[in-house]
């Protein structure tokens, strides 16, 4: 099974299913109560690479919870999801929200709904009282929605801020300037905005900033601004998309003089490789590079290595990077809230939400949180710490960051 942009394979069950915007239902294998949940998704369009490589990992979760005996708490009710894509559109999140609410009358929402999609759904969810999970918002603007994501301050801008911080001050990198460059939409402007601050409380010079143009289709703009400044370090959020497009200006410009270092999928997905292929990524990914991320293969999580081999092994999964790492632990998340919940009405579940606690050490926490997953009162994560990795020739990661989870030192190639 390949996984790509424009296609996606359905976990171990093989079945491919087209990206289209009709709903479609994932019902429960046997026979009793069910519990419906909307997952709207961006199958398609430019973002679909996020949730292309996690809805196949979220739909074997939600199997193996069902075939384990379902909620236990509600009679072993069973999870049916009913299934929508976005087309990467935030208009269109919002209206298919809204459908899977009121006549698909799903009790709870997920999907990838990222910081543009959060935004376009919050009217929605505030009107119709329906919480929901997302998966890679930076922020949760309705009072019904929570996040997986990392938050822009506490999350991307403290990841990023501390780890070139760490370059400077304890690998003996020579960082006293700094361009940012981020893609320009809700979450790359957000993140900008603390990290800048951040940075310069650090006594890191600010020299500049290439903004990525998210619907341009090419990057050699930016990358010759940064060329011109010759800062020592490039940093900021990338989407997968401009960070392909960054790469390929990069190595196009054969430019090597700044360390880059940013998150979270333009700097570390799994996908750069295959896209950029194995000329220009070897060229680029593996000289003056670290990328946020939070998962890698090679991370010291008993609990990360464990799902890792799952979802190979008995998944038969062929991707598994962050996307499907994260997805994972959304449908763990899910459990917990309904196991937790004292029923199924909308302000049970806000509040099993509120309590939710798997702790650092628990089998069921796959991503890297040294203070365990919780959710704060902005309805975040408490803890949105991130690690940083280095790309190796074979296409492999190291972690080099934080020394909790690290593999390796952080090397320059210049």
């Amino acid at each position: 099974m390949t996984i790509t942009r424009r296609t996606f394979g359905l976990g171990a069950a093989g079945a491919l299913i087209a990206p289209v915007a009709a709903p479609f239902v994932r019902r429960a294998s046997a026979a009793g109560p069910t519990i419906r949940i909307g997952v709207v998704n961006s199958m398609s369009g430019s973002l679909a690479a996020y949730a292309q490589e996690g809805q196949p990992a979220f739909e074997y979760m939600i199997r193996k919870i069902n075939a384990e005996g379902g909620i236990r708490s509600k009679g072993g009710a069973q999870i049916e999801l009913v299934m929508a894509d976005d087309t990467s559109q935030p208009a269109r999140t919002a209206a298919e929200a809204r459908r899977l609410i009121t006549e698909e009358k799903v009790q709870l929402l997920t999907g990838t709904i990222l910081s543009a999609q959060m935004l376009a759904l919050t009217p929605v969810l505030d009107e119709l009282k329906v919480p929901t999970l997302s998966v890679w918002a930076g922020g949760a603007h309705s009072s019904y929605m929570f996040t997986l994501g990392y938050p822009y301050d506490r999350g991307y801008a403290q990841t990023m801020h501390d780890f070139v911080v760490s370059l400077r001050d304890d690998g003996k990198f020579p960082i006293k300037t700094a361009v940012m460059s981020y893609s320009n939409y809700e979450a790359g402007q957000q993140v900008n905005r603390f990290l800048t601050e951040k940075l310069k409380a650090s006594n890191i010079e600010i020299i500049g900033e290439a903004a990525l143009d998210i619907r341009a289709q090419d990057q050699t703009a930016a990358m010759v601004r940064i060329r011109s400044l010759k800062p020592d370090v490039v940093v900021g959020l990338v989407t997968p998309r401009d960070g392909i497009l960054l790469h390929q200006a990069r190595y196009n410009l054969n430019y090597h003089g700044s360390i880059f270092c940013g998150g979270t999928g333009g700097y570390s997905d799994l996908s750069l490789w295959k896209d950029l292929g194995q000329e220009i990524g070897k060229a680029v990914l593996t000289r003056n590079l670290f990328g946020m991320t939070g998962f890698s293969a090679g991370a010291k999580i008993e609990s990360m290595q464990k799902i890792i081999a799952e979802l190979r092994d008995v998944a038969k999964l062929e991707r598994i990077g962050q996307g499907a790492i994260q997805y994972a632990q959304a449908a763990r998340v899910l459990q917990q809230v309904l196991e937790n919940a004292v029923s199924l009405d909308s302000d049970a579940l806000l509040n099993a939400f509120k309590k939710l606690d798997i702790p650092y050490g628990d089998p069921n926490l796959y991503i890297a949180k040294p203070q365990g997953l919780q959710f704060a009162e902005d309805r975040l994560l408490k803890d949105g710490s991130a690690m940083f990795i280095q790309w190796l020739p074979d296409q492999d990661q190291q972690v080099v960051f934080p020394k909790i989870f690290a593999q390796a030192a952080p090397r320059p190639k210049s």
